[in-house]
C-alpha cells in the first residue's frame, strides 16, 4: 500500500513537472487535419482542440488561420498536438501529445475512451476524457531562451553571437527560392507548416532532410539532412551554409549553392 501510494506521488510529480515545461509556450498551432481524419475538422476534432486549449490559456489556432505576426521571428513559441486513436467499431480510444518545433514531446495526455457508435460524439468524448489529465494547469507562460546555439572553434558560441553573416533581412524571402545544388544533386524545400519545410532529392523524388526555424535568431534554422543534424542560415554572399558537429566536436561547414533559375 505504501508502495502504491509512492507510485502515485511520483506520477503526479513527473505529470507537474512536464506541464510546467509547457509555460515556456504560447501559442497551439492545431493541424486542420489529422492523418485519421478524411478531410479538415472531421467529428469537429480540430475546432474542439482549439476551444479546448483555449481554456487552459492559450492563444490557440488552426493551422489555415491567420497566425500573430510573432510566429514569423519565433516559431518555437508554439506546440503543437498530436491525436493518437485507437478505434474500431465498439470503442474510440484517444490520447493527445503535445510536440515542440523540433519534434520534441512536451507531454502526453493519458487515454480517453468512448464507446458511443457515433464517431463524432465518440471523438468528442474521448477528447475531453483524455484532457482531464491537466487537472487544474493554467499556463503561466515564461519566455526561456535557449542559451547555446552551436560549437564554433571549438567554443560554445550563445544565442547572442551567432554569426555576423547571417542575412536577416531577407532570410525568409530567400526561402521562395526553394532549389538549390549540391554535389551535382539538385534539391527542393517543401513547405510542410509554418516555417518547416522538408527536403526532397529533385531527381529521385526522397526525403533526404527536414528544417524548421529554430527561434533562437531570426534566420536560424534546424536542419537534418543526409543523417546529419545541426543549423543552418544565409550568408551575405547568398548561400545557404549548413553547420554539423563532427565527431571531435569541432563544427564541419557545408554550403547548399542556390540553384540559379
Amino acid at each position: 500500500m505504501k508502495k502504491h501510494f509512492l507510485l502515485v506521488v511520483m506520477l503526479i510529480g513527473l505529470t507537474t513537472v512536464a506541464q510546467n515545461e509547457l509555460n515556456a509556450y504560447k501559442y497551439i498551432i492545431i493541424p486542420s487535419r489529422f492523418d485519421f481524419q478524411k478531410e479538415a475538422n472531421e467529428y469537429g476534432v480540430n475546432l474542439l482542440l482549439k476551444y479546448k486549449f483555449q481554456q487552459l490559456g492559450f492563444e490557440s489556432y488552426l493551422d489555415t488561420d491567420d497566425l500573430p505576426k510573432e510566429l514569423l521571428t519565433n516559431t518555437c513559441l508554439y506546440a503543437t498536438p498530436v491525436l493518437h486513436t485507437k478505434s474500431n467499431m465498439f470503442k474510440t480510444v484517444v490520447s493527445i501529445e503535445l510536440f515542440d518545433c523540433t519534434k520534441k514531446s512536451l507531454y502526453k495526455t493519458q487515454e480517453g475512451s468512448s464507446t458511443s457508435k457515433n464517431f463524432k460524439a465518440s471523438y468528442n468524448e474521448a477528447i475531453r476524457k483524455s484532457l482531464k489529465s491537466f487537472g487544474d494547469y493554467k499556463l503561466e507562460y515564461t519566455l526561456i531562451k535557449e542559451e547555446v546555439v552551436v560549437k564554433e572553434n571549438n567554443r560554445l558560441v550563445k544565442n547572442k553571437d551567432v554569426k555576423q553573416d547571417v542575412n536577416l533581412s531577407t532570410s525568409e524571402n530567400r526561402l521562395n527560392r526553394v532549389s538549390f545544388n549540391y554535389k551535382k544533386q539538385e534539391y527542393k524545400l517543401i513547405k510542410k507548416g509554418l516555417m518547416f519545410f522538408e527536403i526532397e532529392n529533385v531527381n529521385t523524388k526522397e526525403i533526404i532532410g527536414k528544417m524548421i526555424a529554430s527561434g533562437l535568431k531570426k534566420g536560424v534554422f534546424h536542419i537534418k539532412f543526409n543523417d546529419k543534424t545541426g543549423f543552418c542560415y544565409y550568408g551575405e554572399n547568398g548561400n545557404l551554409i549548413l553547420e554539423f558537429l563532427s565527431s571531435d566536436n569541432s563544427v564541419q561547414m557545408k554550403k547548399l549553392l542556390l540553384k540559379v533559375n
